[in-house]
């Protein structure tokens, strides 16, 4: 993975514009101060990195810090389950900036001690804050028995993932048993894609931050 300085302008993708500076591109090469990361600053940054990630690659960057016979993908424990990284950045942000880091930056503060910037600290935790009290009030506004209508736009072994015009901030999933009388099997022929959908809401994934649907 390409490595940059703390807090010099961000280059890595040309999608970006604005004031965006980099923070957590780290190599083998790389110095930075190191400590215990603050209270609640792990969980916060952990939040960021799996539900508001954005720019996804095809495949994983290795932890070049780790050095030979690393783990590959980098996987770190996050509650009952875990959380690949490697593959995404998050954008976060800060007053007058947004901090761009790749999703390692949580392997690099959990298990390499590296110490971030303050701003970026800062900025980590009250995007995280913000970020949860948007989901609880998804929950609220998207109770179990709510009636929506959207489009099928993807497919996965698992299910099925719904648009929603009115709400396009929220994931919204169909489990393969839960589309129509007989669900959708291994034959997806009948899944209309593209096409005005009406769903019903019956719960909510706080492990994914994901709205779960009914056809």
């Amino acid at each position: 993975m390409t490595t940059y300085e703390d807090l010099t302008p961000y280059a890595y993708s040309g999608e970006v514009t604005g004031p965006v500076v980099n923070v957590g591109w780290l190599g083998a090469e790389s110095r930075f101060e190191v400590g215990e990361p603050g209270p609640g600053f792990a969980e916060a940054l952990s939040a960021l990195v799996r539900f508001d990630h954005v720019r996804p690659t095809r495949g994983w960057h290795q932890c070049r810090l780790c050095g030979p016979g690393a783990a590959y993908p980098v996987c770190e424990p996050d509650g009952d389950g875990e959380v690949v990284l490697g593959s995404a950045e998050i954008d976060v942000p800060g007053t007058g900036v947004v901090y761009a880091a790749p999703n390692l930056v949580y392997h690099y503060v959990v298990r390499h001690h590296y110490r971030p910037p303050a701003g970026f600290v800062r900025a980590v935790l009250a995007r995280a804050e913000a970020s949860a009290g948007a989901w609880e009030e998804t929950k609220r506004s998207l109770s179990a028995g709510t009636p929506v209508r959207g489009e099928i736009r993807g497919y996965h072994v698992t299910g099925l993932w719904l648009d929603l015009p009115d709400r396009p901030d929220v994931d919204a999933f169909i489990p393969n048993d839960l589309y129509g009388p007989y669900g959708v099997g291994e034959n997806r022929e009948h899944v209309a894609f593209h096409v005005p959908v009406d769903a019903v809401v019956v719960g909510h994934s706080d492990r994914e931050r994901r709205v779960v649907l009914r056809v």
